[in-house]
Parts: C-alpha cells; structure tokens; sequence
C-alpha cells in the first residue's frame, strides 16, 4: 500500500486540477436557450448544500436567466482556490514521495532545519489566526469572521478556530521535534569505504562477527600478495640436489635479515 501512496496522490491532484480549471473555463453544466446554448460554471458548495437540482436551477434560468447555484464562466472563489490548491499539493509532493520511498532524496541537515522553521513559522500563523478570530481581533465589532464567505461552507466560526489551534499546535509540536533531534555521526573506516568493506581477517572469523567488516592481519596481508610463495618454481623443479630449496626473498626485510624470515633474508 505504501508503494501505491505516489501514484494515488498524483491521480487525486490532477483530477482536482482538471475538475477546477474545466468547471471555470469550459463550464459543467449548459442550458439551451431559445437562440443559443450557454455553459455555467457549477458552485459546489450550492450543489453539495442541497436545493439545486436540476428542475430549479432550469426553472430558474428560464426565467431570470440566472441561479443562486451557478456562475458564469471564468469566476474563481475561494472554493476552487482551496480545492486547486489542494490538487497542486498532491502533485508536487507525489514525486516527492516516490524519490524518497526509492532512496534518492536526500535533504542535507541545513536544509531539513530551514524546513522545520517554516513548518514552526506555520504553525504559529494558524494559532494565531485561531485565538485571534475567537476573541474578536479581525472585526471591527469584536465578532468572529464568517467564514462561509472564505470556504464557502456553513460552518460555526467555534469549530473553524478549534481546527486552526489544533492543527497549529500539532504542527508546530512537530517542528520543534525535528529542531531538537539531533542526528548521530558515523565515521566509516577506511576498509569500510573501500572495495574490501565486506572482507575478515582470520582473527574476525567468527561467528558473533560473521555479518562485520574486519581489519586484514598480517598473515592475511602475507597470503594476498603471495609472499610466502616460492620465487621461480621452474628453479626447484630442475635442481639436481634433493635438499635444494628455492625460496623467496623476504619484502619485509629486503633479504637482510628480520624476525619474520626467522633472520634468513627469504622465505622457504
């Protein structure tokens, strides 16, 4: 399901940007007239409240030519701002989502700050808007806003602050979370970042640290690049004395002599 959330937040924003812009410019609904046929932009917020069915909205426009629930076209209210917006939203943050549902969005810590400071400038706006409204600050009278003229819905201007002071909090509560945290460094060890990231020395082999890294000891530095193995094995194999050992010179040493050749300047 988390995978298909991308794909259903472009299909929701785009059927909103298409459903508003084809409601304001083309019209959803018509109506014949005696000498031409006129397209209306249809007013959701009428439709949805009821009394606009489709004998009023005729009768209505057979006689006035004109409906409380339509409105000529290229008319934008606060309604089809509110669900443009919406439909806008969803399609930035689709690819958004889908970038970081595959790992290839990486935001630095600066960046993701400056994002939780906006989000904390947010939240404190929609407090204020509701502790405002509700003590009468945005009328002259000291009453609250209607704000039906705003969403176009009928709605008691009690609820609408609640939303605002809640969604504010939560939002802000959440900024500062993402200010507070702080995000812990790890320095990765060279063998780590290399190609030999996943390589175990012989001292690393075990169980307990079967899934880590692990340094190369000596031994196993020895036996990759083959130091203890014979210089020209075509010497050995034509010797003419069985007690003959054809060795290699010692790298540690440079053939004069240490306690890793056992002071022989090669290994045998």
């Amino acid at each position: 399901m988390k995978r298909a959330r991308p794909l259903i937040l472009a299909v929701i924003g785009a059927l909103c940007l298409c459903f508003v812009v084809y409601n304001v410019e083309i019209g959803l609904y018509y109506f014949q007239y005696p000498d031409q046929l006129v397209h209306y932009k249809m007013e959701l917020t009428k439709m949805f409240g009821g009394g606009c069915d489709k004998a009023t909205i005729n009768a209505d426009l057979t006689a006035h030519r004109s409906s409380e629930c339509l409105s000529p076209l290229g008319t934008y209210h606060a309604t089809d701002i509110i669900v443009a917006g919406f439909g806008l939203l969803c399609s930035i943050f689709a690819p958004l989502l889908a970038l970081k549902q595959a790992g290839k969005l990486k935001v630095s810590r600066s960046t993701s700050k400056n994002i939780a400071r906006l989000r904390l400038m947010f939240g404190i706006s929609l407090i204020s808007v509701g502790v405002g409204d509700a003590i009468g600050l945005f009328t002259a009278d000291g009453s609250n806003l209607d704000w039906s003229q705003v969403f176009g819905i009928e709605l008691p201007a009690f609820v609408v602050d609640i939303i605002f002071v809640i969604g504010g909090i939560l939002v802000v509560k959440k900024a500062i979370r993402r200010l507070r945290s702080k995000s812990e460094i790890v320095f990765a060890e060279p063998w780590q970042s290399a190609a030999v990231g996943n390589f175990r020395g012989s001292l690393e082999k075990s169980k307990s640290a079967a899934k880590k890294g692990g340094v190369m000891t000596v031994g196993d530095l020895r036996s990759a690049l083959s130091l203890d193995q014979y210089e020209d094995i075509f010497q050995l194999g034509t010797s003419t004395e069985d007690d003959m050992s054809v060795g290699r010179q010692c790298h540690y040493c440079n053939g004069q002599g240490c306690e890793q050749c056992n002071f022989k300047g090669e290994f045998f």
